[in-house]
């Protein structure tokens, strides 16, 4: 008995919860809604000019006040006057309330629908209807907000100059007063003398030659052997055989032969290489002796 007690209290409470609010239903009233508009004599008013916003409200009941209906806000309007008529013929009802503001701001403002509360007589339901938004336009002169801050702004432009100026004045007086002392020239330091220049003679770079290729008896050696004596006839290493020929002297036998030596050492295979180096050495040997 204790649970079907139990179960009975939960399915009341939830049918209590359910169920919506008699008393909220019973103070609406009930209206067929046919239109419900927002509008001003003009949407582009003038700062500090008045102008009327219109609420009109067709219903199809002959009913003698309309209630809870709400305004949209006008919190960035003055509020001067507020007017309402009902006027009821065969077809209905026609609500109309005019509202008198005035604009202080330039700019734009829009306003938020206004709203009605009734009882739909189509369905019996509890609606909430809305008007139109409607936008305005605000011509005129800038906003009060916006004089006072330009006015603050020029008044701090003007004392952040003078501070400006009083600065400039201090600096200018105390340079005045404070000698200048003026460091002593700097003098750059003379460049290092460069390096004395050792002239090493043909014989002289010979010799070396000579004594690279007698220690190291290889093809790398021989290449290095031939390019320093390359640059010693004044040839790059780019030129040929034939293009360092032409360079020397067709009388000076012992150079040419040199040449030719260490063309052989340094491209020769690799069976003949032990051969060409030897020679090449003498050919080296030859030239020193010619040149000393």
């Amino acid at each position: 008995m204790a649970q079907r007690a139990a179960a009975a209290l939960a399915l009341l409470g939830a049918l209590l919860v359910a169920a919506p609010p008699r008393g909220d239903a019973q103070a609406l009233q009930r209206l067929t809604v046919l239109s419900f508009d927002l509008g001003a004599d003009t949407t582009t008013p003038h700062v500090d000019v008045p102008f009327h916003l219109m609420l009109t409200l067709r219903v199809r009941e002959r009913v003698s006040q309309i209630a809870n209906l709400d305004l949209p806000g006008l919190s960035q309007l003055e509020l001067l006057g507020d007017e309402r008529e009902t006027t009821t013929t065969a077809q209905g009802t026609q609500y109309r309330e005019t509202v008198t503001v005035v604009a202080r701001d330039g700019g734009t403002v829009t306003l938020s629908p206004a709203t009605l509360q009734a009882i739909d007589a189509h369905d019996g339901k509890a609606k909430q209807w809305f008007s139109n938004a409607l936008t305005l336009h605000i011509a005129g002169a800038a906003s009060r907000a916006m004089a006072n801050a330009a006015r603050n702004v020029g008044a701090a432009l003007l004392w952040l100059a003078g501070i400006a100026c009083l600065v400039v004045i201090m600096a200018l007086l105390a340079r005045r007063r404070r000698s200048v002392v003026r460091p002593p020239p700097v003098v750059a330091p003379s460049p290092p003398a460069p390096p004395p220049v050792i002239f090493r003679t043909p014989a002289q770079r010979a010799q070396d030659a000579l004594a690279v290729l007698r220690a190291e008896r290889s093809r790398s050696a021989a290449i290095a052997v031939r390019a320093a004596m390359w640059r010693m006839v004044g040839a790059s290493d780019g030129e040929t055989l034939a293009d360092v020929l032409r360079r020397t002297d067709a009388h000076d036998r012992i150079t040419r032969e040199l040449l030719v030596a260490l063309e052989r050492s340094a491209f020769t295979y690799e069976q003949d290489l032990h051969g060409a180096i030897e020679d090449a050495c003498g050919a080296l040997e030859r030239f020193i002796e010619a040149a000393a």
